[in-house]
């Protein structure tokens, strides 16, 4: 086994595997790392997309996000925020490679990236407002509906699928023109 040295940015350096100081991986998850860290912008993004449609379909899987279900199963609601979450952490990735690639810069927040990715084609200006209402991410605004109206959250969650479906859907159409590199 062997023993990876932490990446001390957000952004690994071309080639630098990251894990936590002094935690020894098998060579499988050695190489793994490795490899993620040397794709390309555009493989990334592809892995990305395949990760947030399969984020998708679990979500639409569970059908009508009521009360009823709230109710029924107490640990749905967290699942879905969770999930609601990441893709809100997948599109900020997707956004940054996009911005990086089109103006050189990297975006530090969700709404610079949205930005970003606003100048670059990606999306619109009334995606990008779906993509961060003005009330707050979709995951949080969830959370709070949980604790205080959870008649609320069948609303939240159908905005929020189709805001990342409407996302998903464009930077698929944007990986394939090739455009990122």
């Amino acid at each position: 086994m062997n023993t990876l040295n932490v990446a001390s940015s957000r952004t690994p350096d071309a080639g630098v595997a990251t894990a936590p100081s002094g935690v020894a991986l098998s060579d499988a998850a050695e190489r793994s790392s490795r490899d993620a860290y040397s794709r390309s912008d555009s493989e990334r993004i592809d892995h990305i997309l395949i990760t947030m449609r399969r984020a998708l379909r679990q979500v639409e899987a569970i059908g009508s996000v009521d009360v009823e279900l709230l109710e029924r199963n107490s640990t749905a609601g967290l699942v879905i925020e969770r999930v609601l979450a990441n893709l809100t952490d997948m599109a900020f990735d997707i956004n940054c490679h996009v911005s990086r690639a089109s103006s050189g810069r990297t975006p530090e927040t969700f709404s610079e990236s949205c930005e970003g990715a606003i100048r670059s084609g990606l999306i619109d200006r009334e995606l990008a407002s779906e993509l961060m209402p003005a009330d707050g991410p979709h995951h949080v605004v969830m959370q709070l509906c949980l604790d205080t109206e959870p008649e609320q959250v069948e609303a939240v969650v159908a905005r929020a699928l189709s805001a990342f479906q409407e996302f998903e859907r464009r930077a698929t159409e944007w990986a394939g023109r090739g455009d990122v590199v």
